[in-house]
């Protein structure tokens, strides 16, 4: 199972490098620039050394050639200069200041009036430092009987060094900082992020139902308390579930104990199905003896389904029981349920409902429908009679009215009642089972028994699904006439 991060959000190794290694670079970067200006400061006291010590090294031999004429110290100085030039010192200048005259070395090009100027002004500053034109140059000095020779050198290549062991430190620091991500990542990786995901992975187990799932221990102290926090989470989670699943087990019970017993109605014939998506559902159906010796077949489909729609149809059953002890008429056993439905459900609560009374001695039904799935009478012939809706679904007007209506039962006549979780059963493509297909299960097998046909209808919604989730209750009740 892959551990993948939110977008938008930093990891903890992230996080960590970043705060160690930002106060490490703002830090190195200041030391460098401190280490940069202290190093030319160092590096300049040197020079201005170095050039010191070599224009009291050449003055001797100066002084000796001076004898010998002035292209004698010319000569001299040009070599010393063309040496230096094709080393170290590639800014390199020599200038000679007699007496009587003024000499500089002439094979770089640098000579000029403005240039021993400079050269004598640098001498006399404290830094010894000056600029000519755009180039800054740093200047040592040494004199002696009237004599002083003047030697100076370019700051770019001095900066060009400092630069370079800059460059150096900073490779040495990069580096440095690369084998610290490393080590942070592996440890991260080691001590935090494979913890972390073992961790995400018992929770995932969990949140996908297998309760009871156990985080592995850890040995840092942290991980360790969130994985016996993450195991006791699981242990009262499974506690709960197994209450749950007693108290849903009940209730279950409770509800398929309340269902009718078809089996044992005079004159009648009667076959059901009832399939909750949960463990209890919002579905159901009823048969219901009434005073003047009628029977009056219910079927009703509370919104929604599980325990809140489970415990609309407890209400509902006490309604229409309670209606049913002293109204025959289907309309008025409708006006009753509503208005005490509407009372006692909150808004929102709805329920359509189907009642059909068969007088079984006259072979004739009433009905009264509230929005609910359209039934259908089924002749051995193949003809359909719809008994379609007479009014609004339950529970939204208190002084909403319902029309009855009549119609004779034909010999071997079949009443199909059923709730929209059947015709809406969803297959493996998105399609629906549909009202049609049902209506060709029945009109197939008319001289099957009914028990044979719920039988078929079942497995026949079960291969539409084809292991899909069933998204709603389903409640078929199939009648007939004996005879």
């Amino acid at each position: 199972m892959n551990f993948k991060l939110p977008l938008h959000t930093r990891s903890i190794r992230f996080q960590l490098l970043l705060a160690v290694n930002l106060p490490l670079a703002v830090l190195a970067t200041l030391f460098l620039v401190y280490d940069f200006r202290r190093e030319i400061s160092d590096r300049v006291v040197e020079k201005r050394i170095a050039l010191d010590e070599e224009a009291k090294t050449m003055l001797p031999a100066v002084l000796q050639m001076r004898h010998h004429g002035k292209d004698c110290v010319q000569s001299y100085i040009d070599t010393v200069c063309a040496r230096m030039q094709g080393s170290d010192s590639p800014g390199h200048h020599i200038a000679v200041v007699f007496p009587e005259a003024m000499l500089q070395a002439e094979i770089h090009h640098r000579a000029s009036p403005e240039m021993i100027q400079t050269l004598q002004q640098a001498a006399q500053s404290s830094t010894r430092r000056a600029y000519v034109g755009e180039q800054e140059i740093i200047v040592g000095n040494y004199g002696q009987e009237g004599t002083t020779i003047f030697v100076s050198e370019t700051m770019e290549r001095l900066r060009r060094s400092v630069w370079n062991d800059l460059g150096r430190q900073i490779v040495v620091f990069l580096i440095l900082a690369g084998v610290a991500a490393i080590v942070v990542n592996v440890v991260l990786l080691r001590f935090v992020t494979t913890p972390l995901r073992r961790l995400v992975n018992t929770v995932r187990e969990i949140a996908a139902g297998k309760l009871g799932s156990r985080a592995v221990a850890f040995s840092s102290a942290e991980l360790r308390f969130l994985a016996n926090e993450i195991n006791q989470m699981s242990e009262a989670l499974t506690a709960a579930d197994r209450y749950r699943g007693i108290q849903m087990a009940k209730a279950r019970e409770i509800q398929q104990h309340v269902l009718p017993d078809t089996q044992s109605i005079p004159g009648l014939t009667m076959a059901s199905l009832f399939l909750p998506a949960d463990e209890v559902g919002g579905d159901y159906y009823d048969v219901i003896s009434l005073s003047d010796g009628t029977v009056l077949l219910c079927v009703s489909d509370v919104t929604g389904h599980g325990v809140s729609a489970a415990m609309a149809t407890v209400l509902l059953r006490s309604l229409l029981h309670t209606a049913a002890e002293s109204l025959c008429c289907p309309r008025e056993i409708l006006d009753f349920v509503n208005r005490r439905f509407v009372e006692a459900t909150l808004p929102g609560d709805f329920a359509t409902v189907i009642l059909v009374q068969v007088d079984v001695q006259s072979r004739r039904l009433e009905y009264a429908s509230a929005g609910h799935e359209t039934a259908q009478l089924l002749s051995r012939t193949g003809e359909r009679r719809a008994l379609e809706s007479t009014g609004l679904i339950l529970g939204i007007d208190a002084n909403a009215t319902w029309e009855s209506l009549e119609c004779d039962l034909a010999q071997g006549e079949r009443l199909l009642l059923v709730t929209d979780g059947v015709t809406e059963t969803h297959g493996a493509n998105g399609t629906l089972f549909g009202r049609d297909r049902l209506i060709e299960l029945l009109e197939n097998f008319p001289e099957t028994s009914l028990d044979e046909v719920i039988n078929r209808i079942k497995h026949a919604l079960a291969a539409f699904q084809q292991g899909t989730v069933q998204h709603d209750d389903v409640t078929i009740v199939l009648a007939a006439l004996d005879g």
